[in-house]
C-alpha cells in the first residue's frame, strides 16, 4: 500500500512508509471548529514542534510486541438495474441506470502479529490463528486480506511529522475537535514536491494535551497507482476511497494502532454511492516485551 517510509530516515527515515498494495481510506465524523486566523500560524508552529519531538521519540524506540490483528472484510458484487425518475420535462418519466447488490462476500482473519525494531533493523511477523471462523496454526504467513497490506503501521506518524520530514511538507491547521473525548488539533499535510519518495497526503489528529498522534486519515493521492475511476456493470464510475488508522493503545508515552477502517465507494453519475469494499481491523491483546528509548553510544 504505501512503500516503506521509516527506513528512509533510518535509511533516511522511512521513506514511504507503508506498502500500499491497493487502494483505500474512511471519513472521520469530526467537524472541527476553526481557530481565529490570527492564531493559526503560531498554534501550528507550536504543534509541529511538539509533534516532531513525539515522532523523534517514536523513531528512536526499541520495540518488541505482539498483538492480535482481527480483520473483517465485506466485498459487494453488483449488477445493472433501472429505476424511473420523475422529471419536469417531457417525457415525465425517465429510466436511469443504477447498481444493485447481488452478493456480499465476507471474510475474516485473526493473526498473531509481532513487530520488532532494534536500531535500523525492522521485522514484522504474522501467524494465522483463525480464517473465516475456523482455527488455523500457520506460522509466519503473508496477510490474506483482499484489498490491502501495510507495513510498520506503528510508525505512521513519523512519515508525516518527524523533524527530518517536516521541511518536505506544507501544513494547514484545519481546526480543533475531539477524538474519543480527547481534545485534538486537526492538521493537513501536503508534500511540497511530489516525488517517488514522498507522495503522502493526509489529515492528522494530534492530542492537544501531549501532542501524541491520535489518528491519521490517508488521502487517495497517497496510494500507489490509485485510479479515480473504475469499470462497473453500468460503465465507468468515480471511485472514492477512505482509510483511517486510530492510535488508542498507549505504552510508555507512545501510541500503538488500535483500529483501521477502510472503505471503497463507487459513485454513479447521479451522485448515488455504493460501497464496493469495507474492511475493519481491530488490534488488541497487546503483549509488550520492549518499549524503550534506544541508547546510542558516541
Amino acid at each position: 500500500m504505501i512503500v516503506s517510509r521509516f527506513r528512509a530516515e533510518v535509511l533516511s527515515l522511512l521513506r514511504h512508509f507503508f506498502l500500499i498494495i491497493v487502494i483505500l481510506t474512511v471519513t472521520n465524523p469530526i467537524h472541527p471548529q476553526r481557530l481565529p486566523e490570527s492564531q493559526d500560524q503560531a498554534k501550528l508552529n507550536k504543534v509541529l514542534e511538539a509533534a516532531g519531538d513525539y515522532c523523534e521519540k517514536l523513531k528512536n524506540m526499541a520495540l518488541n510486541f505482539f498483538c492480535h490483528e482481527n480483520i473483517k472484510e465485506k466485498t459487494y458484487e453488483f449488477r445493472k438495474t433501472l429505476f424511473f425518475r420523475l422529471g419536469s420535462d417531457k417525457p415525465p418519466l425517465s429510466a436511469v441506470e443504477d447498481l444493485k447488490t447481488i452478493k456480499t462476500v465476507k471474510t475474516s482473519y485473526v493473526y498473531d502479529y509481532q513487530m520488532i525494531k532494534k536500531g535500523e533493523d525492522f521485522k514484522e511477523r504474522r501467524d494465522l490463528l483463525e480464517e473465516n471462523g475456523k482455527k488455523r496454526n500457520q506460522k509466519d504467513v503473508e496477510p490474506k486480506t483482499l484489498r490491502m497490506s501495510a507495513k510498520y503501521l506503528v510508525f505512521g506518524p513519523v512519515g508525516f511529522l518527524s523533524k527530518a520530514w517536516q521541511p518536505h511538507f506544507q501544513y494547514e491547521l484545519l481546526g480543533a475537535g475531539k477524538i474519543d473525548d480527547r481534545n485534538a488539533i486537526l492538521i493537513r499535510a501536503t508534500p511540497r514536491e511530489i516525488t517517488p519518495e514522498n507522495y503522502c497526503f493526509g489529515r492528522i489528529w494530534i492530542d492537544d494535551n501531549d501532542t501524541s498522534i491520535l489518528q491519521i486519515e490517508w488521502e487517495p493521492q497517497s496510494i500507489a497507482n490509485f485510479k479515480e475511476t473504475v469499470d462497473s456493470p453500468i460503465g465507468e464510475l468515480k471511485r472514492r476511497i477512505v482509510w483511517t488508522v486510530a492510535y488508542d493503545v498507549v505504552k510508555n508515552g507512545v501510541r500503538f494502532p488500535s483500529a483501521q477502517s477502510i472503505k471503497e465507494i463507487y459513485v454513479t453519475k447521479n451522485g448515488k454511492e455504493h460501497t464496493k469494499y469495507e474492511g475493519e481491523y481491530i488490534y488488541d491483546q497487546y503483549r509488550f516485551f520492549t518499549v524503550k528509548t534506544e541508547v546510542v553510544l558516541k
